[in-house]
């Protein structure tokens, strides 16, 4: 996973990449770099790190003071994230960054090796430099394109060279957005990195080439031929992306769930009527004609998408699948079913090949996303936007919450117009859902207790996270969390699963952290939890005693209808994982291995 950036302009092209490289980090932080083209030859800067890192070294740097050039910012996945290993990939006059993977990069290498070329790195991306050195023959777009016609894999690359005055930019299954400005033309892999300088922008498709100028854009086929892109106005909103008065990133978001989750809601329904505005981009009779619905999504997004296996056979009178993206591509869904994806940058690509198969499919298809102008609104038939503003710790928060108020307003909708529920029932559902930023508020002022017992958990040698129905999914979210950012291995189980294996593993240094705000029946599998000496966190509705007797520790929750029981559940463990991993005083927003967007599969 990788971001890309270029710059062809009259400013120093050097703090124009490192800022856009920084609204990229989200993709990689592993490692860094830029080269630019000055007085003639290449200049590059490279980081082990974050693009802060990256940052220090250039301002020790003289001789950057070129008006063209290329950036990336890294998550490692051929070779371990070193600098040498690091973009960009020089090969004499001619630099190169690259988001994706060269499946067949050994092979190349070894012909490239036979015809003289010396790599320096472990990368597969290497092998795009030296390729587009070995077709070089004065015109850099030709030897581009003869490059990448050898190359089979993915790619969103930018290509340099000291004899051309120009960016030549290639992509295939990798995003790659182009930017025009009054100082210039951008090239980056989202339009959120280059926002800040244009809205003006111009999506790449796949199999095409940019030649990027100062002053213009030319877009071609593989063979030269001119393609005819148009640019689009794109207006977002980069306010508020400080830390104001919060230690992380991560705190300030679960923070701001009340609002994101109001924001959210208002967008899908009308606030005085308690009518749903939802536009999902199918009449009443293409919905009442659906069979199924495949609700499709990775990480935190499909803990979001589990929610519906209850959700839809309940209220909307429609069976659902929710299969994780990567899992997508073996599955043969069933005609005249909803496609629905779901993904926080709208760039996950496993989620973006599972949506391209279900539209040459014919399925409607529909996304839910946090990112206007990502690539996945692009691809989907209708996009569902959630409300939340930027996010950028790495484990997800807020936009998991208003996702699940999305599938809930959607799920409503579709059963008004099935006739599974009424529009009495409808309102009351929604006026119960317009309830929920005040629970979650509530919620929020008993962070101190939950600190208090995310002290003990920081002791744990692994945490089991329970629930049952709605509270399973928010179960596994929580298990994912304490694993992403506290890194203690933890699984979160469907309650009665607990006596089919898990309970071999609960011992003293274990924690089990039990939801249960609803229904009698996980208090037998808090027991037995409890008769194995293991140490119980639980999570009751207000006024439970029963829950009380049994377990270690005691948080309690509004009490209130399942799902949103749910919600609250999933911020309850979202500031358990956090204060776990403030405990141990580990690097919250960015832990180790992992980025915010998988934009490779």
């Amino acid at each position: 996973m990788c971001g890309v950036a270029g710059y062809v302009g009259p400013k120093k092209a050097g703090p124009i990449l490192l800022n856009i490289l920084k609204r990229l980090e989200y993709r990689g932080y592993d490692s860094a770099g830029v080269a630019v083209i000055d007085n003639g030859k290449i200049f590059a800067i490279k980081s082990k790190g974050t693009t802060a890192d990256l940052e220090k070294k250039y301002l020790k740097r003289e001789n950057f003071g070129g008006c063209i050039g290329i950036g990336h910012t890294r998550w490692a996945t051929h070779g371990k994230p070193t600098i040498k290993n690091a973009h960009p990939h020089i090969s004499g006059h001619i630099a190169v960054v690259h988001n994706g993977i060269v499946e067949n990069y050994q092979t190349l290498k070894n012909k490239l090796i036979e015809n003289g070329f010396k790599f320096k790195s472990d990368n597969d991306s290497e092998v795009l430099a030296h390729l587009i050195n070995y077709y070089y023959n004065g015109d850099l777009a030709d030897a581009v394109s003869s490059a990448i016609g050898r190359v089979v894999g993915s790619y969103a690359l930018i290509a340099l060279s000291v004899n051309a005055g120009m960016l030549v930019c290639a992509t295939k299954d990798a995003p790659l957005v182009i930017g025009n400005g009054v100082d210039g033309n951008y090239v980056a892999s989202d339009i959120y990195s280059i926002a800040q300088y244009t809205n003006k922008i111009m999506r790449m498709v796949d199999n095409t080439i940019a030649i990027i100028e100062d002053e213009k854009s030319t877009i071609i086929d593989p063979l030269g031929r001119p393609v005819i892109l148009d640019y689009e106005n794109v207006d977002l909103d980069l306010k508020d992306d400080g830390f104001f008065n919060y230690p992380h990133f991560m705190l300030k978001e679960i923070h701001e769930q009340p609002k994101s989750f109001q924001d959210t809601l208002s967008s899908v329904i009308s606030t005085m009527e308690k009518d749903i505005t939802l536009d999902i981009g199918l009449s009443e009779t293409e919905i009442r004609s659906l069979e199924s619905a495949y609700v499709v999504a990775s990480g935190t997004s499909y803990h979001a998408g589990l929610m519906t296996r209850y959700l839809f056979p309940q209220t909307a009178g429609i069976m659902v699948n929710v299969e994780t993206a990567s899992e997508f591509r073996y599955i043969e869904p069933r005609p005249n079913s909803l496609f629905i994806a779901v993904t926080q940058s709208g760039e996950t690509a496993d989620v973006l090949a599972s949506l391209k198969k279900a539209r040459d499919l014919g399925l409607r298809t529909l996304a839910i996303t946090n990112v206007k102008g990502s690539t996945v609104t692009e691809l989907a038939d209708k996009t569902i936007y959630t409300r939340c503003g930027p996010e950028f710790a790495v484990a997800a928060t807020k936009t998991f919450t208003a996702q699940i108020a999305v599938l809930l307003i959607l799920a409503i909708k579709l059963g008004l117009v099935n006739g599974v529920i009424t529009s009495k029932d409808a309102k009351i559902m929604v006026s119960e859902a317009e309830q929920t930023p005040r629970y979650i508020q509530y919620l929020l002022e008993k962070e101190a207790d939950i600190q208090k017992v995310a002290e003990q958990c920081a002791e744990s040698e692994c945490c089991f996270f329970i629930g049952r129905e709605y509270l399973y999914p928010a179960a596994r979210e929580g298990a994912l969390k304490m694993e992403e950012i506290a890194y203690i291995t933890s699984i979160g189980y469907p309650a009665g699963e607990l006596k089919h294996g898990p309970l071999a593993l609960v011992t003293d240094k274990s924690h089990v952290v039990a939801l249960a705000t609803y229904g009698r029946t996980i208090r037998s599998n808090i027991k037995e939890v409890q008769a194995r000496g293991g140490d119980i966190i639980a999570f009751v509705s207000e006024g439970d005693t029963e829950v009380r007797q049994i377990a270690t520790k005691v948080i309690e929750i509004p009490k209130t209808k399942p799902i949103i029981s749910a919600v609250l559940c999933s911020v309850a463990v979202q500031l358990l994982a956090y204060y776990t991993a403030k405990e141990k005083g580990l690097q919250i927003d960015k832990p180790r291995n992992l980025a915010k967007s998988v934009t490779v599969k």
